[in-house]
């Protein structure tokens, strides 16, 4: 059943035709939706109130619920000070071509577009989408999912897809998901995702967070994903966690993730940590990081990151990628490897064909490649085109004996190249 949403409307209708459709948010979230069911609010019209869909664990399969506008344009959900879309224990939802807005990262207390899994017993809810819609104002993440089982299973969601879809001007997070951690055993909460041709951009962080705030796109606790052709700007510049900072786009506890064809530039932190582009952390294995373009952040260009506690890191390759006068604060490289060594440190890592660019820095102190790190084996280089305008270092620790350069190239007195690899993405 289709049904309607218009300011024109009234919630005594059916709501089953567009010359008879309800009124309110409120109206939608007392109907008793089914699989295959829509709800359409009016294009160019702004509705009061916090859109929930609540389903008790159920996957809707090939007959999904979608929530979207009709007419020419979008429809926005005004969620003021609370959450835009609350979906809890549900599978199977459809979510395009809606605006939400909060009142501000300042005053609202929500995030923009929630997904929730509580269930016992390890179940994943699918069929999850999110398409050409637009989440700015929430003090929270724009878009999350989240798994919150209280048994400790690895209950989650698969077969996500986000896609032509801009988080912006919120505070924690553009794009984020987050499972169970129990880096003592073997298993995921989420599996599946994609996210590509997405923006996220001024997601500036929350002060006084306690923990890295101010992320573009961050996936955790997620076996196999794709992030490609999206871009992560100016997020990050009220973190103030001296104990980690925000990063563009980013995963951490996770297996077989790649991310391709993204640019990261311009991102910030408030303290001594992060503000880079894009970053393998905590635990990652198995992953690609290839044709990224990184510029003009505070933070490195390219990090891979393992932290106290974190399950074993492994099996990476960073490819054909670029740097571009990133490490603008703090003491960072283009590349950056950094390491406690827990779960044996970062190793079997490969990075060849990059290109990185390093010019001084007003506030930092950048080298193209910092592997100083001494949690660190079996890193390998080769290939790569290191470029610094002569007053830079190329490689803090070269001589660092888990760390081998082949047939690499290191050019000094170069002016910064221009790459314009944003053209090129298809959007």
């Amino acid at each position: 059943m289709d049904y309607y949403v218009s300011l024109l409307g009234d919630d005594s209708n059916v709501g089953t035709s567009k010359t008879c459709p309800w009124r309110s948010v409120a109206r939608v979230n007392a109907a008793q939706l089914l699989p295959g069911d829509s709800v359409r609010f009016h294009a160019n019209q702004t509705f009061v109130g916090n859109l929930c869909l609540t389903s008790e664990g159920k996957n809707l399969g090939n007959q999904p619920i979608t929530v979207g506008s009709y007419g020419s344009g979008r429809a926005t959900i005004d969620a003021g000070c609370g959450t835009g879309f609350l979906v809890k224990d549900m599978g199977g939802v459809h979510l395009v071509g809606l605006n939400f807005v909060g009142a501000g990262a300042a005053k609202n207390a929500g995030s923009g577009i929630l997904f929730v899994n509580t269930l016992l017993g390890g179940v994943k809810l699918a069929d999850i989408r999110i398409h050409c819609v637009d989440v700015s104002g929430f003090k929270d993440s724009g878009i999350c999912l989240k798994a919150e089982p209280k048994d400790g299973s690895w209950s989650g969601f698969r077969d996500v897809r986000i896609t032509y879809t801009t988080s912006h001007d919120n505070g924690d997070a553009g794009i984020i998901c987050i499972g169970a951690w129990n880096p003592k055993r073997e298993g995921y909460s989420h599996a599946d995702f994609y996210v590509g041709r997405c923006s996220a951009y001024r997601n500036a962080g929350i002060p006084g967070k306690g923990s890295h705030s101010g992320n573009g796109i961050v996936l955790a606790q997620v076996e196999g994903a794709l992030i490609e052709r999206c871009r992560a700007y100016e997020n990050g510049g009220l973190n103030d966690y001296d104990g980690g900072g925000p990063v563009g786009i980013w995963a951490w506890d996770a297996d077989r993730v790649v991310l391709q064809f993204n640019e990261s530039h311009h991102n910030r932190t408030g303290s001594s940590k992060d503000g880079g582009g894009f970053d393998l952390d905590g635990g990652v294995r198995n992953s690609i990081v290839q044709y990224n373009y990184s510029h003009d952040n505070d933070g490195p260009g390219y990090l891979l990151a393992q932290f106290s506690g974190a399950r074993a890191f492994y099996g990476n390759v960073i490819r054909h990628n670029v740097s571009v006068n990133d490490g603008r604060k703090n003491r960072y490289g283009g590349i950056h490897l950094w390491s406690t060594g827990a779960s044996g440190g970062i190793t079997d890592t490969t990075f060849y064909a990059n290109i990185i660019y390093m010019a001084q820095a007003a506030a930092g102190s950048p080298a193209a490649v910092d592997c100083t790190s001494n949690g660190i084996r079996n890193i390998r280089f080769h290939n790569n085109s290191f470029q610094t305008d002569g007053n830079t270092a190329f490689i803090r620790g070269k001589s660092n004996q888990n760390v081998v350069f082949e047939y690499d190239q290191f050019r000094t007195n170069c002016q910064s190249p221009r790459f314009p690899i944003a053209a090129d993405i298809e959007r």
